[in-house]
This record gives structure tokens, C-alpha cells and sequence, in this order.
């Protein structure tokens, strides 16, 4: 009962004017720099750091995560939109969300993505005020060795989504774990694969990376369809009203989709070093895996979108389990979310609890609250996103080109960046031109330098033996769920392909 008080004491704070005025502007700029692409949620929050100088803890932290909550979300509108991820979370919105789009379902496609995010937030919200402590003591268990294990489970999410050819598949991840090591060894600290760029020694930049692969491919692919007199940018309109709700019976058919996603995001958001993106992938592959439809995934699947944007924002609640109780930043946002609990004089851990209890539940309650108000913000604005969808080819990609350009430019301020863009939009461009799955290389090129960096921590602790990836039951556990995995994987595209070549088989027989 104490928690139920402490909790409703919360949502009166935040629900007085001046503190909610914060709230709101922190959920409305995070929406802004989240769908442009390249300013994303992270660079939001950078910008509203210093402002909590002279705000209550309160009203600091409420609007860090608003702009947090908001910004994952928006990415999602431009990834629809313009096949552009705002964000690296949205990354796995892109393929579902934009093929809705160009069939006139542009806004079912935004709505479903809005209420997947507001359900996995909210769900994942649930899940820290009622289990913050013991799942955060639990992440403790994880070691080098089993985060290794946890990388390689991940792993499995590319024959995944390798689409129709697992080689192409493979193939395209093995270039995205490439590319991931570019940059200072984080053991030997030495340049690896740089060519004597000193600017490539900190790695390529994954907003960088997802901008060129993804948007600026796009942009490619879209101006030589343009010029061949085929469908370009331009969106069709809705061709029923409801191809521009979220209606009933899409909620029955993805309900079990966000829950699936949003426990899993809630999982991955409370170990620490994983991440929004991981996140969006690894709700996006049990989403595909588990629907009765698999074959849509790609060409505009509304489990896709609620798969992928209810596991991304899950973690904007569940990253708060390892920072409030253990002091532990799960991401970059919760690093600089730390940094303002620095400046209001707060030390995120166990001792918090007994500190400062209801400036805690105060944030729970504006977590919660950011989830209203992102809705409300962005039923008000939809029609106005969804303009975007009349213009004229001519007209969006000169736009989003510039777009591109700008955001990658304003991350560090070098043209250096814009180049490596550019060199990612040619390359996006030919794996699509050749048939090869782009979001392959995404997930090895996420997923790279935590694979490396704990395998060899667990080699080094080791000192080479590979026993330590099998020394607790904890470790056996988590090999046996990657088994397991990979078997329904490799099993349900060999059904497929049995399937494929019975059809070709009954298509050809009335010829004989």
C-alpha cells in the first residue's frame, strides 16, 4: 500500500502545471528530433541537460526521459514516412512500416507503431515499479561469458531475416560484423582497418551507418524508379477509412505481438550495454517467428511495426532498473540521465531508495505520464506527417537528401561523416539492387563490437580456455534458448521451401 500511496503522490506532482509543462516539452522535442534523421533522441536529451540546472529533480529527470520516450517513438514517423530511420531504434520499423505506407496505409502504419510504443513503454513501467530490484540483482549475474552467449543468441536473428537466401543473408551480416571492428582495438588499443584515417580510430558512427544504408539507399533506389516511369516516392492516399485507423481487430491480432515484445524489450533494457536497437531486432524476429502469416513481414506486416516499436520503447522504461537501483547506465541516454541526477545532487543506487523515495516514484509516474502525453502530442499532429505522403518525388527527396546530410553532419560536425554516408548509401544501394537483406548487415554491424568486446574479456579472464562459456547452469541455459532458436529458424525455412517447390510443382503439372 505504501508503494500504491507513494506512486499516486507521483502522479500528482507531475500533473501540476509546472511540472508538467516540462514533461511536455521534453515528449514534444524528443517527437521532433526523432523524426528528423540524424538528430536523434540522445542528442535531445544532450541539448536539455544543461537546462536541469535550474529545474527541480523532479521536473530534470521527467523531461530527460520525455524526450527520451518521445524520440524513440518518433523515429519510428520518418522510418514510415520516408523508409528513413529517425532513430537507430527504428531501424527495424523501416522494411513494414514504409511498404504500409506505399500501400496507402501510411496512417494505420503510424498509429500501430504509437499504441505498440505507448504498450511496451507502459508494460516495461509496470515491470519497474514492481520487480526494479530483483531483476536489477539478477543482471548482476551476467558476466563476460554470458553476455558472449547472449550476443550469439542474438546473432541467430540474421538467418532471421535473411529473407528467401540464408547465404545472402549470412553473407550480408558477415560484412555488417566487418564493418563493426573498424576502428581502436579496445583491448590492444591499436587502429585496426582504418587505411591511415585517423578519423576512422573511433569507428563508424551506427547513426551514420543507418542514414546512408538505409535512407539514402532508399533515395537511390527511388530516383532510378522515378526516372523509369515506375511507383516513386509519391504515397498513395488510404483506400478505405480504415486503412488510416488502428482499428479492433488490428488490436486482436497484435495484442499478443506487444506483450511478447514488450517483456522482451523490458529483459533487454534492464541489462545494462544493450540498447533500444537490439531491442527493435530482437521483437521484430519473435514477432515474425511466432506469426501465422511470417510471409508478410517485409512487405508491410502490422506485426512487424508492433513487433519492433513495442520492444524499443519498452527499454525507455526498463533501462531505468540497472540506473536507479545499481547505479548503472544501460545505454548512452541512461549515461547522461546519470549526469543530471550528478547535477541535482542525487546518486542513482540502492541508497536512492531510502534518499530520495518519492522524487523515484515521481519518476515513475512521469514515465508513465510521457506515454499520455506523446499520444495526445502526436494524434494532434498525424495529419500534418501524413502530408508528407502527397507530395511529389521531386519535392521529398531533394528534402530528405538534405535532411540526411544536415543530421550526420550536425553528430560531430565533420564532412568526413557525410562521406562514410555516402559511402553506406552506394553499398545499401547495390544489396538491394542485388537481392542482398540490408537489415542483415544492421544487425551484424549492431551487434559487433559488444560481441568482441565481451568475448574477449571472458578469453582474457580465462586465459583462453573456452570452459568458461559453460562453467554455470546460467551459461547452459542461455546455449540451450540459441539452440533452440536456431533449430526453429533453420526448421521453418525448410518448410517454406517445401512449401515453394509443392507449389511450383502443382503449377506445373496441368502444363504436362
Amino acid at each position: 500500500m505504501d508503494v500504491l500511496s507513494m506512486l499516486g503522490q507521483g502522479f500528482l506532482t507531475i500533473l501540476m502545471p509546472g511540472n508538467l509543462i516540462y514533461l511536455v516539452g521534453g515528449v514534444a522535442l524528443g517527437l521532433i528530433m526523432g523524426a528528423i534523421p540524424g538528430l536523434t533522441a540522445t542528442m535531445a536529451i544532450a541539448l536539455l541537460v544543461p537546462l536541469t540546472l535550474y529545474l527541480s529533480p523532479t521536473q530534470a529527470i521527467t523531461m530527460l526521459l520525455g524526450a527520451f520516450n518521445g524520440g524513440t517513438f518518433g523515429g519510428s514517423i520518418a522510418a514510415i514516412l520516408l523508409a528513413t530511420p529517425g532513430t537507430p531504434a527504428a531501424s527495424a520499423t523501416v522494411g513494414d512500416g514504409y511498404a504500409m505506407a506505399r500501400q496507402g496505409k501510411a496512417g494505420k502504419a503510424i498509429k500501430t507503431a504509437l499504441v505498440s510504443s505507448v504498450f511496451g513503454c507502459l508494460t516495461a513501467c509496470v515491470l519497474l515499479v514492481l520487480i526494479a530490484e530483483p531483476v536489477a540483482q539478477y543482471a548482476l549475474q551476467f558476466g563476460a561469458a554470458e553476455y558472449t552467449i547472449l550476443m550469439l543468441f542474438a546473432l541467430t536473428i540474421i538467418a532471421s531475416a535473411s529473407g528467401d537466401s540464408m547465404v545472402k543473408g549470412l553473407m550480408a551480416g558477415a560484412v555488417g560484423l566487418l564493418f563493426g571492428v573498424i576502428g581502436m582495438d579496445p583491448v590492444e588499443t591499436i587502429p585496426r582497418l582504418t587505411f591511415g584515417a585517423l578519423k576512422l580510430s573511433s569507428g563508424i558512427d551506427i547513426v551514420t551507418m543507418l542514414i546512408g544504408s538505409l535512407a539514402l539507399s532508399e533515395i537511390l533506389v527511388q530516383i532510378e524508379s522515378f526516372h523509369k516511369r515506375k511507383q516513386g516516392a509519391l504515397l498513395p492516399p488510404p483506400s478505405c477509412p480504415d486503412d488510416d485507423k488502428f482499428t479492433r481487430k488490428d488490436f486482436k491480432r497484435t495484442w499478443k505481438t506487444m506483450l511478447r515484445s514488450a517483456l522482451l524489450g523490458s529483459g533487454i533494457g534492464a541489462l545494462p550495454g544493450l540498447g533500444s536497437s537490439l531491442a527493435a531486432w530482437v521483437g521484430y524476429d519473435a514477432a515474425k517467428r511466432a506469426s501465422k502469416h511470417p510471409e508478410e513481414f517485409g512487405k508491410g506486416s502490422i506485426e512487424g511495426i508492433a513487433g519492433a516499436e513495442a520492444a524499443n520503447n519498452a527499454v525507455c522504461g526498463s533501462n531505468m532498473i540497472p540506473l536507479l537501483t545499481l547505479g548503472i547506465p544501460g545505454d548512452v541516454v541512461a549515461a547522461l540521465i546519470i549526469g543530471a541526477f550528478m547535477l541535482q545532487g542525487l546518486t542513482p543506487g540502492p541508497m536512492i531508495f531510502r534518499e530520495a523515495a518519492q522524487d523515484v516514484y515521481n519518476i515513475y509516474a512521469g514515465v508513465m505520464v510521457s506515454n499520455i502525453v506523446m499520444a495526445i502530442i502526436t494524434l494532434l499532429t498525424v495529419k500534418l506527417f501524413t502530408k508528407i505522403s502527397k507530395l511529389q518525388p521531386n519535392v521529398v527527396l531533394p528534402c530528405v537528401c538534405m535532411f540526411c546530410i544536415v543530421g550526420v553532419y550536425a553528430l560531430n560536425s565533420s564532412l568526413f561523416d557525410v562521406g562514410i554516408m555516402l559511402a553506406f548509401a552506394v553499398i545499401g544501394y547495390f544489396l538491394q539492387k542485388f537481392h542482398f537483406p540490408p537489415a542483415c548487415m544492421l544487425v551484424g554491424f549492431i551487434l559487433s563490437p559488444m560481441l568482441e568486446k565481451y568475448f574477449r574479456t571472458a578469453m582474457q579472464m580465462s586465459r583462453g580456455s573456452v570452459s568458461i562459456f559453460f562453467k554455470n547452469p546460467l551459461d547452459w541455459v542461455l546455449w540451450v534458448i540459441t539452440a533452440v532458436s536456431l533449430f526453429t529458424i533453420l526448421r521453418g525455412k525448410y518448410k517454406r521451401y517445401k512449401a515453394a517447390k509443392a507449389a511450383e510443382k502443382a503449377a506445373e503439372a496441368p502444363a504436362e
